[in-house]
């Protein structure tokens, strides 16, 4: 744990255990808070990484399986046509990486002729939908990821 560190502090936090989803021993998943969209998720390390070449493979194995039922569970949502994988590292250095799922709407506002700007859709909506608290949209999307992440934890044992 960092320090000031935002993506630590989640990690560590009781505050978000509306928005927890899963978690290993090397990672966790959350709903991104503020942000009235359901399936906006923040994946990172539990370690306080700042580079990709720092991850161990554990963490490295463990953000995969995660990403991978995020996708998968994201995707068999109707409205969701595509998910966003992002991680930039300005505003906050610890390793995190956003999930953003592309709605069918977003795309209908954010269409040229060229297709869809997947930058121009996560800039947009992320300002758009900030909001104060977790709609109740937004927690049943929650529930539904943790229903399918354990859902995988039983079919493993």
């Amino acid at each position: 744990m960092s320090q000031g560190c935002p993506v630590c502090a989640e990690m560590g936090s009781s505050k978000n255990q509306d928005r927890w989803i899963a978690g290993d021993s090397d990672c966790g998943l959350y709903q991104m808070g503020n942000i009235a969209l359901p399936g906006y998720l923040v994946l990172a390390p539990r370690r306080h990484v700042v580079r990709w070449t720092d991850l161990e493979r554990s963490e490295w194995e463990s953000l995969e399986r995660f990403r991978g039922v995020v996708e998968e569970v994201l995707l068999g949502t109707e409205m969701i046509r595509k998910v966003y994988f992002l991680s930039f590292g300005e505003v906050c250095p610890h390793l995190h990486i956003h999930c953003f799922p592309r709605t069918i709407w977003m795309a209908d506002d954010h269409s040229e002729a060229g297709g869809v700007d997947g930058a121009a859709v996560f800039v947009h909506y992320r300002k758009a939908l900030a909001c104060s608290g977790t709609p109740e949209e937004v927690l049943a999307m929650v529930r539904r990821l943790r229903n399918a992440f354990s859902e995988r934890r039983s079919s493993q044992k």
